[in-house]
């Protein structure tokens, strides 16, 4: 189904237990943390500790709601995420600990294993009726608000933690009523064309 929702993803443990997170998406769908070529998670940091280790997996990290993240390297501190700040990408295996700067945080995250597939991911904010090519795979993820996705003459109304997923290229006629918070992400893996961009 290209349309993921939040609501319908039961909960689950991170990798290493810390806390909660809901699986929106899986490739291939039988695959598993030890396996997957793609995920995407939404995930509730309820208390201060180390990130989940993925060895050898590319990762984009955004803050959806909460004040944000203090993140730490080898003990040390290394950059402050919120929800205003650009999308972090890093290694899987790098050693990462977080400090809540004030109460419980939700955020953001897609992962491709780097010897299989590669990701690009950007905010965007929508507003109105735009048309939005996308070539290759493409998800889209609503960080806040509300938006109404045309694809294949089928529309789509999705909500706030809410994903679309088209693992084909194709144009999306996007509409709001008002401004909404997106994540746009193009993925290639091994043997197809580059990631895609978007004009």
């Amino acid at each position: 189904m290209p349309v993921l929702r939040f609501n319908a993803c039961p909960p689950g443990p991170w990798k290493n237990g810390g806390g909660i997170t809901r699986q929106l998406l899986i490739y291939p769908p039988a695959a598993n943390l030890d396996d997957f070529l793609l995920r995407v998670s939404v995930a509730d940091v309820d208390s201060d500790g180390p990130f989940s280790r993925f060895t050898g997996i590319d990762r984009t990290l955004a803050i959806i709601t909460g004040k944000g993240l203090q993140l730490q390297q080898h003990g040390t501190a290394w950059q402050t995420l919120t929800p205003a700040s650009p999308l972090l990408h890093f290694a899987g295996e790098d050693a990462i600990s977080s400090i809540r700067l004030d109460g419980k945080v939700r955020d953001f995250n897609i992962m491709t294993r780097r010897s299989h597939a590669r990701h690009q991911a950007q905010r965007l904010s929508v507003s109105g009726t735009h048309n939005l090519p996308s070539h290759g795979a493409c998800l889209l993820f609503v960080a806040s608000g509300e938006v109404s996705i045309n694809a294949d003459n089928q529309c789509h109304t999705l909500h706030s933690c809410d994903a679309f997923w088209r693992p084909a290229g194709g144009s999306l006629t996007l509409h709001t009523a008002q401004t909404c918070e997106l994540i746009m992400a193009t993925i290639a893996f091994e043997g197809t064309n580059e990631v895609g961009r978007h004009v």
